[in-house]
């Protein structure tokens, strides 16, 4: 396929079957953020669009609820029909190849730096999504999932102790959400990160207000007791 008849709009009924087992808060709506965002990026950095959007539209594929599946298998699943999917549509090797890794590699678990701007550019995109008002929205859908408590009751901001996110939600800023804007590749992602990272301490400036005089009194009475 050549990147003339480039038209990745054109199978979007076909890629959106692959996400029908996605947990919430990585559904079809997350992909098309991450599309718009790859988009942005790339216009701007100078990337390959053919390999960048097929890649944004493709990374979570055979993505699973995150309370249901297996460890490992959500990812071999994905990678398989990723390149199912790339081989259908006739695109070229060398294209196919970049796509997948751009897939393989832009989990923010794995701790890779991309080394092609394609890929770089996809875990920018991916890792916008998970910051700003979006990203505080995800952060409690997947909570609610893993059913995890809201945050430690005596310690909410981690000023203490280390985050532990497989118990409290709100560790989960700590532990990434507030690390993400440093570790962005390009200019013009670092430059959306730090808007939405601003959003992210001003919610958690007006959440310890509200928290702080609801516990207070309560902390006060129970010492009473």
């Amino acid at each position: 396929m050549s990147s003339d008849k480039f038209n990745p709009e054109s199978w979007i009924s076909d890629i959106l079957s692959m996400y029908r087992e996605a947990d919430p808060a990585h559904d079809f709506s997350h992909i098309l953020r991450v599309y718009k965002n790859a988009r942005i990026i790339g216009q701007e950095e100078g990337a390959d669009m053919q390999v960048l959007l097929l890649a944004a539209l493709l990374h979570d594929a055979g993505s699973e609820k995150k309370h249901t599946s297996k460890q490992g298998e959500p990812e071999g699943r994905g990678h398989k029909a990723v390149e199912a999917f790339l081989e259908s549509i006739g695109l070229e090797r060398k294209a196919r190849e970049e796509v997948l890794y751009a897939v393989d590699v832009h989990r923010f678990s794995k701790g890779i730096v991309p080394v092609t701007l394609e890929a770089r550019i996809l875990q920018d995109a991916d890792r916008l999504d998970a910051l700003g008002a979006i990203g505080i929205a995800r952060v409690f859908l997947t909570g609610g999932t893993l059913g995890r408590e809201l945050y430690h009751p005596d310690d909410p901001f981690c000023r203490a102790r280390e985050p532990d996110d497989t118990k409290w939600n709100l560790d989960h800023f700590y532990k990434k959400l507030l690390k993400l804007e440093s570790g962005m590749h390009t200019k013009s992602a670092k430059r959306l990160a730090a808007g939405r990272t601003a959003v992210l301490r001003i919610y958690l400036l007006n959440l310890e207000e509200e928290i702080g005089s609801m516990n207070e009194p309560l902390k006060s009475s129970h010492q009473g007791i």
